[in-house]
């Protein structure tokens, strides 16, 4: 059902070295994590930074974000005092999908020259064990889907942005078997582009909060940790609203 994986190295910005590396968050500590659809042809990381500082998650999901924005964007944070590591997850296509106009399309809002780099990226202040990227099957009615999964240490986050037309459906009973085989707690973030995720195992919802003008389309799903609150705040620098949970492990 998956297409191949591929492996992401975990790019730490300069400057990072020089913070030290935030321990993970002992059992019964809260965790607060946001996942955003963060438009980047209208904005940039300018306009996103002072959102996320304003509520100071330990884990972001970005969707609609290019690769150097991911980057750029921790830089900015850090300035502000937030110790945030960027993992960068890029849907980059096979090459013959590469060549389809839905893909091809991509490469504007991020004024690539070569691979598109257009896709995901996660915000870490939590020490990163691993990181990859993984694309769902290509599908003609759609420009090319994927998550990210991201391993912090005892805790895997999956973030991802699923399809349109039909395509979410199977993309999103695809994110559930992911989250079914991790061993310990697990948080999938994303704009699901579905109001309805409906029944998936052992996940739980944070909450349904009308986040963009399709509706309730942005999700936090959890397995492994007890929900505190989760608010999806207003914002003008993207077409979505971010939905930030508070989680207790």
């Amino acid at each position: 059902m998956l297409a191949r994986s591929v492996l992401l190295v975990v790019l730490l910005l300069g400057g990072c070295g020089t913070a030290a590396a935030p321990a993970p968050a002992p059992v019964g500590e809260p965790l607060r994590v946001m996942t955003w659809n963060v438009l980047t042809s209208r904005s940039d990381p300018a306009d996103w930074a002072p959102v996320i500082a304003a509520h100071r998650p330990d884990v972001v999901g970005l969707q609609e974000i290019c690769a150097a924005e991911v980057t750029g964007l921790a830089a900015l944070l850090r300035a502000r005092g937030l110790a945030y590591t960027a993992v960068p997850g890029p849907v980059v296509p096979t090459p013959d999908e590469d060549a389809a106009p839905v893909n091809a399309a991509l490469r504007r809002p991020c004024a690539d020259r070569g691979d598109v780099t257009y896709g995901l990226g996660v915000l870490s202040r939590l020490p990163v064990a691993a990181a990859s990227t993984t694309l769902f099957a290509p599908d003609r009615r759609d420009e090319q889907r994927g998550y990210q999964r991201v391993d912090l240490g005892g805790l895997v986050v999956v973030n991802a942005h699923l399809g349109l037309n039909g395509t979410a459906g199977p993309q999103l009973r695809a994110l559930a078997g992911v989250a079914a085989g991790e061993p310990g707690p697990v948080v999938v973030l994303g704009d699901l582009n579905r109001a309805d995720v409906g029944p998936l195992g052992a996940l739980t919802s944070v909450g349904s909060f009308p986040t963009s003008g399709a509706g309730a389309i942005d999700h936090v799903l959890v397995r492994g940790l007890g929900v505190v609150s989760a608010a999806a705040p207003e914002v003008s620098v993207s077409d979505h609203r971010p939905l930030v949970a508070e989680l207790r492990r």
